[in-house]
């Protein structure tokens, strides 16, 4: 025969242990489909290239977010461009990603559906093997089901030791730029 305290604690020992078993936080993750871009101009002027994917991954720990792209995905409309592209400048074979890390506490988040927060936040840029910080600037506003965030940092390709392409008398800039659109939410 059970004892009456027992079958009031099993219940509550039951949710203890799921309260103890899932993540005190709820993990960002994209929702829908991203516009991620990366921007390249040549001088004099002459050249502007955007590179474009949808393939935008968040990792998010509860302490730090890590945006992952997965290069290969990258785009720039013209075929053979992408393949000097990703093979002989961006070497995606051995460096398949680009990640930008950031602490999440430092994300200001709206609290109201239809409000935008603004900021700044330090991350670090990794691409090419190498990891440089950058000064990230967003706007996130709050729906129903989560957030539309736009948010952009500039970074050196040079820095990264990446090779800059020149051709015909036009060089592109190592002074380069990125940009992501996207829907977050919150779980």
């Amino acid at each position: 025969m059970n004892h009456p305290a027992r079958l009031l604690l099993a219940p509550l020992f039951g949710v203890a242990l799921a309260l103890s078993s899932s993540p005190a936080w709820a993990a960002f993750r994209v929702d829908g489909k991203p516009k991620v871009s990366f921007f390249a101009e040549g001088s004099p002027g002459a050249l502007d290239i955007e590179g474009k994917t949808t393939d935008l991954t968040l990792v998010d720990d509860g302490t730090t977010v890590k945006a992952i792209v997965k290069l290969d995905t990258v785009t720039t409309g013209i075929d053979l461009r992408d393949h000097h592209m990703k093979d002989k400048y961006l070497h995606v074979d051995q460096y398949p990603e680009a990640t930008l890390t950031f602490s999440r506490a430092d994300l200001q988040l709206p609290t109201e559906v239809g409000k935008s927060t603004k900021g700044e936040l330090a991350a670090t840029f990794h691409c090419h093997g190498v990891d440089e910080p950058v000064t990230v600037t967003y706007t996130i506003k709050k729906s129903k089901t989560g957030y539309a965030v736009d948010a952009s940092f500039h970074y050196n390709a040079a820095a990264h030791d990446i090779d800059i392409p020149s051709y015909l008398g036009i060089t592109v800039s190592p002074e380069q730029h990125a940009r992501a659109r996207f829907n977050m939410i919150d779980e």
